[in-house]
């Protein structure tokens, strides 16, 4: 075949190279605007480096490819934020493929206010349908002005240390889009899958004081092999968070727990499923250690939930009212005399009081938990968030039960909601009992098990089990298998920005080079028609 010297010279400036076979390493100067720029030219596989040196980030880095972010080291590549009023990182995971931050130590620069979750200082979004795939290991997170952000992240963080003085939680966790839906829906209807690699596993890390987690949204996660020193595990519920669903699984085990006799709690959890096994806990209060397992609307009311009242169809309840009567005199606190009743001694302890007529025009809330009660008294919760339920003299009043609450704890699964705010299928609430499991949680004197925190319809051998295994159950793999991946090799050469104007320099360079080689063929094959045309070497 006979190609002209033209026709070769176009064929390589259309870029045109056959399959992208090798990533490539390029070196940053360690600013921001340096490393998005390199972030734009890349390719997915690449390895970004930031060198070692201390570097102040005033605006955010966007990334959307599957890139490995490299320092030098902890205590050697150092970035300061100094980003205001949006992340210093955010990061998009790319479908299908592994991504992957390592060797850098973060410290405040400046910041001015907090930024909080769900935006985050360092936020990455994700699928758990698509294949991508994140690490955040071998790094430092050191009293920055905000926490990190995983929403939907199959992946792991191992092996950082996380300074918290300054602010925790440091770790988030959502699967706002878990299976393809919004607010947590489609996690709490899909099943838990314990043991399986579908969550977000944080796993040899060092953590200071405070909470090492907080999570929202269907969060699945798994903490593993820490050292958390004066530390805890928390998530939130179906509550506080709006439309926003709850935490739905987790799993903690294996970590140690350490500290200075500063309170009883190595955590709590306000909805879903948690197993707690092989923790070792010393230097919390001991004999008292727990991690407490709740519901928060059985004492307040949220919207667009509303509160487990007795009445409310988001929640079981039993179908009638146990006692219908009037209020004696005004209320004492949170303490109420009822007109001639004659109970036995606590005999209401964990069902609900209604106040169903407002004589006094109160603005408190209209129930609460009944904590205990007298031959004609009743003492119930106090709503912590608005007023708490007041009444007057001949207000009317009735006592019911609520059964199973929406999303509590120790419950699982349900039909698959939608909108803002959500219709309420015919077939809720449909939602099944999945307990928590706690076994061999060791500390100085005894056993560390579950223990229901304020609300008496978390119950134990329904909703946990304590010094029992889960039946079936096998942990997922550790180490993670992407802990395995081994750090980027570094290059023997500084890759240069893949601007365009470089991109098209360097394929002026080859055609020119190519040119030559062709030429220098031609003349030692003079008198032959036909030069093959050389393969360009990218």
């Amino acid at each position: 075949m006979k190609v002209s010297g033209i026709v070769l010279f176009i064929f390589i400036l259309t870029g045109f190279s056959g399959p992208r076979c090798e990533a490539t390493v390029y070196n940053s100067n360690g600013s921001a605007a340096s490393v998005q720029t390199l972030h734009n030219g890349a390719h997915n596989g690449d390895t970004i480096t930031v060198p070692a040196g201390t570097f102040t980030w005033a605006n955010r880095v966007s990334i959307t490819k599957a890139i490995t972010l490299q320092g030098a080291g902890v205590g050697s590549t150092i970035i300061k934020d100094n980003v205001q009023g949006t992340q210093l990182i955010l990061w998009t995971l790319a479908a299908g493929l592994p991504s992957r931050i390592t060797g850098i130590e973060f410290q405040n620069g400046g910041r001015g206010n907090q930024i909080n979750a769900p935006a985050g200082i360092f936020h990455v979004d994700g699928s758990n349908t698509n294949g991508s795939t994140f690490r955040f290991d071998h790094c430092k997170w050191n009293n920055l002005k905000g926490p990190t952000v995983f929403d939907t992240v199959i992946g792991v963080i191992d092996h950082n240390t996380f300074v918290t003085d300054a602010f925790s939680p440091v770790i988030y966790i959502y699967c706002t889009h878990w299976n393809g839906q919004d607010n947590g829906d489609g996690s709490w209807a899909a099943p838990t899958n314990f043991g399986s690699s579908q969550f977000l596993f944080i796993e040899d890390n060092i953590s200071g004081q405070g909470a090492i987690t907080d999570a929202y949204a269907g969060a699945r996660f798994v903490v593993r092999h820490n050292q958390l020193n004066d530390g805890d595990i928390q998530n939130h519920g179906t509550e506080s968070t709006g439309r926003t669903r709850g935490s739905r699984a987790e799993e903690i085990y294996n970590n140690t727990f350490t500290g200075t006799n500063l309170n009883k709690f190595i955590g709590g959890s306000r909805s879903g499923v948690v197993l707690m096994h092989n923790n070792n806990v010393s230097g919390y209060w001991d004999g008292l250690t727990v991690l407490t397992l709740d519901n928060y609307r059985t004492h307040a009311s949220f919207v667009p939930w509303g509160g487990a009242d007795g009445v409310n169809p988001w929640d079981m309840n039993e179908p009638n009212a146990f006692f219908t009567g009037t209020a004696a005199a005004n209320s004492s606190g949170t303490t109420v005399t009822v007109s001639g009743a004659n109970w036995t001694t606590n005999q209401w302890l964990g069902y609900v009081l209604r106040r169903t007529s407002n004589a006094c025009n109160s603005n408190s809330i209209n129930f609460g938990e009944i904590l205990g009660n007298t031959s004609n008294t009743i003492t119930y919760t106090d709503a912590a968030y608005v007023p708490s339920m007041t009444f007057c003299a001949g207000d009317s009043l009735e006592i019911r039960k609520v059964k199973q609450v929406l999303d509590g704890s120790g419950r699982a699964l349900g039909t698959l909601l939608s909108g803002n705010p959500p219709p309420r299928p015919p077939s809720w609430n449909d939602q099944v009992t999945e307990p928590c499991y706690s076994w061999n949680n060791t500390s100085e004197t005894h056993h560390v098990n579950f223990a229901a925190g304020a609300s008496l319809t978390v119950r134990r051998n329904e909703h946990y089990f304590n010094d029992t295994p889960m039946p079936g159950y096998t942990p997922y793999t550790y180490p993670h298998p992407l802990t395995k991946s081994l750090p980027p090799s570094q290059p023997t050469v500084s890759a240069a920005p893949a601007s365009q104007s470089y991109l098209n320099k360097r394929n002026e360079r080859k055609a020119k080079k190519i040119k030559r080689r062709k030429w220098g063929r031609a003349k030692e094959n003079s008198g032959n028609e036909t030069v093959e045309p050389l393969t360009p070497n990218y």
